[in-house]
């Protein structure tokens, strides 16, 4: 005889139940049925549940179901395996509620929000609550999954929570472990193989979530712990802060950061040392925080940007000006080295500010005037002003292997800024270099951080000593002064795109005087078997040649230079570089007006740089 039973609704400060229906038989003993036409956890709702109870037993005020089975009654749920489970109510408040092994595919029509992960592993769970006391335990193993988008994809984990509750007032005080040993998860742009532990106390009530205090450690990073108040009501954080241990700089970086900073489009950083930060969130906005570095390095991906021996304290306050103690014991920048330094860092809200900054370069130093950056409606912008000072051109050559150079470099920088990505110049750079003077305006760079990095600029430079660029040996200078001209100068990665420039005799009377030593290599940029003959002429058997005017053009574009000599003396076949006077004299013509650009880059390294009698002194 079949015996239906309505429960009507069952209300749970743990879940709620609406028109609950038991079924069972009296004939056949320990066999009964449970329908649910709606069931709520927390904030996830199911319909039209059915359990099947194996060792069933109901007396008004105890159910028991030892083995029972759970299926949902819809197309989706009948296509799943059912899931197996224990189940006990007492009408006094007990509550029972058991998954051993289960197949995580079961679950997947029975939580809505497993659907479209295709989850596979196994699960044992276990959920008891008796009068004031709760508990719960969940246990995963060889668990994967994947979401639509395949962004975020779980492959072997196993990861175990063991939580307890217990009533206070109209909410439940409540402790929480997660522990993540094994299984890799990938969270695009992020990645992570186990090794992570969570501990975590807090509150719950109707109106709010807390955790008062939540340690997670990450295997080879290090810990942070963290507080948080969630108002449920507004769905929104009120309040939190949180606070590092001693965090590994190079781990974080590589795991945490470069990945969100490549979404970016930033290049690749390296970095070492340890980091310490904490900060503190109030009505929803951030107020405080704090950065500290110890014995760390700091390296951007593409070579031009190295600091070492960082150590710093860097507060930062919301409602106050802060200032921070930055110090690094050496630095580069490309290929020039920085001695120790310390930096003047203001901060004050979203502006941070540099002056007078001075770095040790070589025998001189690289100075910051001014260096402010700040966040204006959600764009970075900053503006430069500064320079270098007292550089030994020799030192800076050969720092740089560069043939040697004489003189000293100054340099100053009156405004760089830089906005929607963008480095523009105001103003002009004023070099002192070669004894005379170049000025580089109209200056632009785009992308400036990223590897695609463009630039473009004008550059004139006006009586500059021809003999202090060219006296690299003993007999290959050219005596004199000359001018330049480049103008639409555009780079990519450094690589010239395009460019106008010439080089020409600075007007005046001074010395003119090619050394036989300077012929030779002019040769060999041209035909290498000229080159070749003039190599026997012993060098001291003349003194040099006199002349009276040097031009030369190169119109850069598609690869290729197009040529042009002294203006006005152009010929159909052939362009004059160098206009001979007096005795001994010479001409130096050029007859191929069209060169590949990347050939005779090559040929000036060989001839200039790649000698094999050459060596920086």
């Amino acid at each position: 005889m079949r015996v239906d039973v309505s429960l009507g609704n069952l209300a749970h400060p743990m879940f709620s139940a609406e028109n609950v229906r038991l079924h069972f038989d009296v004939l056949r003993p320990g066999v009964g049925e449970i329908a649910i036409a709606r069931l709520q956890v927390a904030d996830v709702e199911y319909r039209a549940l059915r359990l099947v109870c194996e060792g069933f037993s109901y007396d008004g005020a105890r159910l028991d179901c030892p083995a029972g089975r759970l299926h949902r009654e819809d197309a989706r749920g009948r296509e799943r395996p059912p899931l197996p489970f224990s189940f006990e109510w007492r009408a006094d408040g007990h509550f029972d509620f058991a998954l051993r092994d289960a197949d995580a595919v079961a679950l997947s029509p029975l939580v809505k929000r497993l659907r479209g992960w295709n989850p596979r592993g196994r699960i044992d769970l276990r959920l008891r609550v008796a009068g004031k006391q709760a508990t719960l335990a969940l246990a995963v193993r060889e668990l994967s999954f994947a979401n639509r988008a395949g962004d975020v994809v779980g492959t072997g984990m196993r990861f175990s929570l063991d939580a307890e509750a217990r009533r206070e007032g109209g909410g439940w005080r409540w402790q929480a472990r997660v522990d993540w040993p094994e299984g890799e998860l990938h969270f695009s742009p992020w990645r992570r193989a186990g090794g992570v532990r969570i501990d975590a106390a807090g509150m719950l009530s109707p109106a709010q979530f807390s955790v008062d205090g939540a340690r997670l450690a990450v295997e080879g990073i290090g810990a942070v712990t963290a507080s948080l108040r969630w108002d449920r009501e507004r769905g929104e954080a009120t309040d939190g802060g949180l606070v590092s241990e001693r965090i590994d700089l190079g781990a974080a970086m590589r795991e945490w950061l470069q990945p969100w900073l490549a979404g970016l489009g930033f290049p690749a950083w390296h970095t070492e040392g340890e980091v310490l930060f904490a900060a503190e969130w109030q009505a929803g906005a951030l107020r405080r925080f704090y950065a500290g570095l110890e014995n760390a390095t700091l390296a951007d991906g593409t070579g031009y940007l190295e600091l070492s021996g960082l150590a710093a304290r860097i507060p930062w306050d919301a409602q106050a000006e802060t200032q921070a103690e930055i110090r690094a014991a050496a630095g580069r920048f490309g290929a020039l080295p920085l001695g120790e330094f310390e930096i003047p860092l203001r901060l004050h809200g979203a502006t941070a500010r540099i002056e007078n900054l001075a770095a040790p370069l070589l025998d001189g130093r690289f100075e910051i005037e001014t260096l402010r950056l700040e966040k204006v409606s959600g764009q970075w912008r900053a503006e430069f002003a500064g320079g270098i000072e007292a550089v030994s051109m020799p030192k800076l050559a050969q720092t740089l292997r560069l043939p040697r150079m004489e003189g000293r470099l100054n340099a100053r920088v009156p405004r760089i800024a830089f906005e929607d990505d963008v480095l523009r110049m105001d103003g002009a750079i004023g070099i002192e270099l070669f004894d005379g003077g170049i000025i580089v305006h109209h200056l632009r760079m785009s992308q400036p951080f990223s590897k695609n990095r463009k630039l473009s600029a004008d550059v004139v430079g006006l009586n500059l000593d021809l003999g202090m660029l060219t006296r690299t040996y003993a007999f290959g200078s050219i005596e004199g002064r000359f001018d330049i001209h480049l103008r639409d100068l555009e780079l990519a990665g450094w690589r010239p795109l395009r460019f106008d420039a010439r080089i020409e005799s600075s007007a005046g009377e001074y010395p003119r005087i090619l050394s036989l030593g300077a012929l030779k290599d002019i040769a060999e940029l041209g035909e290498p078997e000229e080159g070749k003959a003039l190599r026997r002429i012993p060098e001291r058997s003349i003194g040099g040649f006199g002349y009276s005017a040097i031009g030369l053009g190169c119109a850069l574009a598609d690869g290729v230079c197009h040529l042009s000599g002294i203006a006005g003396r152009d010929e159909p076949d052939r362009v004059q570089i160098m206009a001979g006077r007096g005795f001994p004299s010479i001409d130096i013509y050029g007859y191929n007006r069209r060169i590949d650009w990347e050939a005779l880059v090559g040929r000036f390294r060989q001839v200039v740089i790649g000698r094999p009698d050459y060596r920086i002194e």
